[in-house]
């Protein structure tokens, strides 16, 4: 099973993209959140989770603040990591282990 969403900012020069893949089963499944530059490569990515996990497309939402500053991943309905397009920063990852983990977001 493949979970993907993705959200470009309006300028269409970077992406966030959300990736869920059990392509050698659920127990070697991977999670990832990425920044990319719509004509480049990879900007930035953070480990969400390894292992099975019972989510579905329903649950994932990636969007971008209304400054479009940053672009979050939302699991659940919460903000659980995001990429700070301005500065670079990273935040959040890891569901399951700091789910609470500060992030900023407007």
């Amino acid at each position: 099973m493949e979970i993907f969403d993705s959200a470009v900012r309006t300028k269409g020069d970077l992406a966030g993209v959300f990736e869920y893949d059990e392509a050698d089963g659920p127990q070697n499944a991977t999670a990832y959140f990425y920044l990319y530059e719509t004509a480049g490569p990879v900007a930035g990515a953070i480990h969400i989770r390894s292992g099975a996990w019972s989510i579905t497309e329903a649950d994932i939402t990636v969007k971008w603040d209304r400054g479009e500053q940053r672009v979050g991943l939302f699991i659940f309905g919460v903000l659980t990591a995001a990429f700070d397009a301005a500065t670079g920063a990273r935040y959040g990852g890891r569901h399951g282990e700091d789910f609470n983990s500060e992030i900023p977001w407007s």
